[in-house]
C-alpha cells in the first residue's frame, strides 16, 4: 500500500508540474501575443523643433545629443531641447566667439569657449535653466607660458562626467560641481616628442571604462583601460609601433587603428578581429559585439570571438546602436552623412532621407523613409534625431521606430504608399503645353526610373522631353516624380527640406541658390552640379501629395523660362489630379 501511495503521489506531482509548465507557456504566449517580431519598419514623428538660423550658414559645429537633450549652437548662443518632448529647455548666451565646442555629459551641458584664439575654458551649465554651474581653465603648455588649450583630445565628455588632461594627469570631474572624483598619472615623456603634440595621449570611453592611448613617435603604443568609477587600472595592452594610431569606443566594444589595420576588442581587452580594412566599433549587447568592417556590418560572440553574422552595409555613413537596435545611414538621395554639410537641390533626386534598421540578430528592414531630407544626428533614447534645412531655420525631428502590419501592396521603402499611386512622369505634362512650347516634342521615359528604392513602379518616374528636330538644347527638359508622400502636408514638409537654402562648401563655398517662389509650393532655383559646379536651372514643385522636380540644361534665361513654365503648369494641373 505504501508503494501504491508513492506512485500516486509521483503521478500527482508530475501532473502538477506539467500544469505549471503549461501555465508558464500560456503566460509567455499571452505576453508576446500581438507583439511584432523583427526590426521596426516605420518611423513616426514624435516631435519637431525649428531653430532660428540655418546650420549651413554658420561655422560647422555639430549639435550635441544625449539620451535626454539636444544642444544646438546658434551664433553665440546654445539652445537646449528636451528630446523626450521636443520642448525648449533653456538658452545659454554670451560666448567670446561664435559656435563654441559643446557636448552633454552626466546630465550637464559643457562648452569649450575660445579666448584669444585658445580654447582654454571649460564651462558647465544646467540644461534645464541655462545657469552656469562652474568653469575650469586649461593648464598651460609644457613651457608654462601662454594659455592652455582643451583641443586635441584634452577633454572627453564621458557618461559619468568630463575627463580632462591636466599636465601629467587625467582628472575625472563631478559634472555638477567640477570637483575631482579621481586622477590618474600619465607618462608624458617621449624620447622623440612630436613638436605639435603637448601630451601624447588620446582618450575614449565606454559606459564602464576610460581608455588611455599613449603614442610617442617611434615607440610602442600602449592602450590602458581604467575603471570609470574610481580610476583603478584594469588592463594594459601593447599595440606595437605605427605612424597613425587611434582608439574609438562604443558601449562594450573598442576599436583600435594602427596605420591601415583595424582591430576590434571586447571591453575586457580581448582581441576579436584584426583586419586591413576601415572599421569602427558599434557596440555590445547580450554577449555579442557589433562592428562596421569595410562594407559589412558584422557581429561576433564576445566569449569566443566567432562570427555570429554579417550583412552588407551602405557605401556611406556609419552605423550606431540605439535602444536595442542598430541604425544605419543609407545611400538614398535625401540622406546626407556628416555633421552639417551637404548639397541639396537636385531636382532629379528621389525621396527624403531614410535609415536601415537592423535587429540584433541581423534581420534588416528595407530603408525606412524619414519625413524630410537631411542628416541623421544619432539616437536619443528610443528616438532617432534628424536635422534638415528650411527657408528660415533648421528643423530637428524626433522619430520613433515602430511597426505596422506587413503589406506587399504598401512597401516600407515607399513610406507605405502604393506603387500604383506614383504617377507616370511622361503624363504629367499635357499635350496642350507641349504644343505651345514646340510642335514636335517627344516623351522619352527613362527605363531604370520604373524602380525606386528597390520597388517596381507601373510607370516611369522620370521622363525627358525633347523636340524631334533637336536643333537646339534649349528645348530639352526633364520631369521627375521625387516622392509620393502620405498627404499634402507631408509633401510640403519634405519639399521644404529639399531646396538648397544654405551654403554648399563641397561645391566651392557658400553658393547662392537664387531661390524664387512665384507661387505657393513652387520653388525655382539654381542647382550647381559637377566638378566645375556648373549652374543648372531647376525647380521643385508640390502638387497635392506629390513632390515633383523639373530641370533644364544650363542656367541661362531660355532654360529658366522653360523651367518656370513647366513648374507652374505642374502646380496647376497636379492639384486637380488628387
Amino acid at each position: 500500500m505504501a508503494r501504491r501511495s508513492s506512485r500516486t503521489d509521483l503521478r500527482a506531482a508530475g501532473a502538477g508540474l506539467l500544469a505549471v509548465v503549461l501555465l508558464v507557456l500560456l503566460i509567455g504566449d499571452a505576453r508576446t501575443a500581438g507583439k511584432p517580431s523583427g526590426p521596426p519598419n516605420t518611423l513616426e514623428v514624435a516631435w519637431s523643433y525649428v531653430a532660428t538660423g540655418r546650420a549651413l550658414d554658420a561655422y560647422d559645429v555639430p549639435p550635441a545629443l544625449s539620451d535626454e537633450a539636444l544642444a544646438i549652437p546658434v551664433g553665440r548662443s546654445v539652445l537646449v531641447v528636451d528630446t523626450r518632448s521636443g520642448r525648449l529647455l533653456s538658452t545659454v548666451n554670451g560666448f567670446a566667439e561664435e559656435t563654441p565646442d559643446l557636448g552633454l555629459s552626466g546630465g550637464v551641458l559643457f562648452l569649450v569657449d575660445t579666448q584669444d584664439h585658445f580654447k582654454d575654458t571649460l564651462r558647465a551649465y544646467d540644461p534645464a535653466t541655462g545657469r552656469e554651474l562652474w568653469r575650469r581653465r586649461a593648464v598651460p603648455g609644457p613651457d608654462g607660458k601662454g594659455a592652455g588649450n582643451f583641443v586635441g583630445g584634452g577633454v572627453l565628455l564621458a557618461d559619468r562626467g568630463p575627463v580632462v588632461v591636466d599636465g601629467d594627469r587625467v582628472l575625472a570631474l563631478e559634472p555638477r560641481t567640477g570637483a575631482v572624483r579621481w586622477n590618474v598619472r600619465l607618462d608624458t615623456h617621449c624620447a622623440d616628442p612630436d613638436p605639435y603634440v603637448d601630451v601624447p595621449y588620446r582618450m575614449a570611453e565606454t559606459a564602464a571604462r576610460l581608455l588611455l592611448l599613449r603614442h610617442c613617435p617611434g615607440e610602442t603604443a600602449e592602450l590602458r583601460a581604467v575603471d570609470e568609477r574610481d580610476g583603478r587600472s584594469v588592463w594594459r595592452k601593447r599595440l606595437g609601433r605605427g605612424r597613425d594610431i587611434s582608439v574609438s569606443a562604443a558601449d562594450g566594444a573598442l576599436g583600435v587603428r594602427v596605420d591601415n589595420e583595424f582591430r576590434l576588442l571586447t571591453e575586457p581587452g580581448e582581441e576579436i578581429l584584426r583586419q586591413a580594412e576601415f572599421g569602427y566599433p558599434v557596440g555590445e549587447e547580450q554577449g555579442v559585439v557589433y562592428a562596421g568592417v569595410g562594407q559589412e556590418l558584422r557581429a561576433f560572440r564576445a566569449d569566443t570571438g566567432k562570427p555570429a553574422w554579417n550583412r552588407a552595409r551602405p557605401l556611406t555613413g556609419v552605423a550606431f546602436m540605439g535602444d536595442g537596435l542598430i541604425v544605419e545611414d543609407t545611400s538614398t538621395d535625401g540622406s546626407y552623412s556628416g555633421d552639417a554639410r551637404w548639397s541639396v537641390g537636385d531636382a532629379a533626386g528621389q525621396g527624403p532621407g531614410a535609415s536601415n534598421l537592423v535587429a540584433l540578430d541581423g534581420r534588416r528592414t528595407a530603408s525606412v523613409p524619414w519625413p524630410v531630407a537631411g542628416t541623421l544626428l544619432g539616437a536619443s533614447g528610443e528616438l532617432l534625431v534628424v536635422r534638415s534645412e528650411e527657408a528660415k531655420g533648421t528643423r530637428y525631428t524626433g522619430l520613433r521606430p515602430g511597426h505596422r502590419a506587413k503589406d506587399a501592396a504598401r512597401p516600407v521603402a515607399l513610406g507605405g504608399s502604393e506603387p500604383r499611386h506614383w504617377p507616370d512622369a511622361c503624363g504629367l505634362v499635357d499635350a496642350g503645353l507641349l504644343s505651345e512650347l514646340a510642335p514636335d516634342y517627344l516623351r522619352l521615359p527613362e527605363k531604370q526610373s520604373r524602380t525606386v528604392r528597390g520597388v517596381r513602379l507601373p510607370h516611369p518616374s522620370v521622363c525627358r522631353f525633347a523636340t524631334e528636330s533637336g536643333d537646339s538644347g534649349d528645348d530639352v527638359f526633364s520631369v521627375t516624380v521625387r516622392w509620393a508622400a502620405p498627404d499634402a502636408t507631408a509633401a510640403r514638409t519634405y519639399a521644404a527640406s529639399a531646396i538648397p537654402w544654405g551654403c554648399a562648401p563641397p561645391l566651392g563655398g557658400c553658393v547662392t541658390a537664387e531661390i524664387e517662389e512665384p507661387r505657393s509650393g513652387v520653388w525655382l532655383y539654381t542647382y550647381r552640379t559637377g566638378l566645375e559646379a556648373r549652374p543648372v536651372a531647376h525647380a521643385t514643385v508640390v502638387s497635392g501629395r506629390y513632390v515633383l522636380g523639373v530641370a533644364a540644361g544650363e542656367d541661362v534665361p531660355a532654360h529658366r523660362a522653360l523651367v518656370r513654365r513647366v513648374a507652374l503648369h505642374l502646380s496647376e494641373r497636379g492639384g486637380r489630379r488628387e
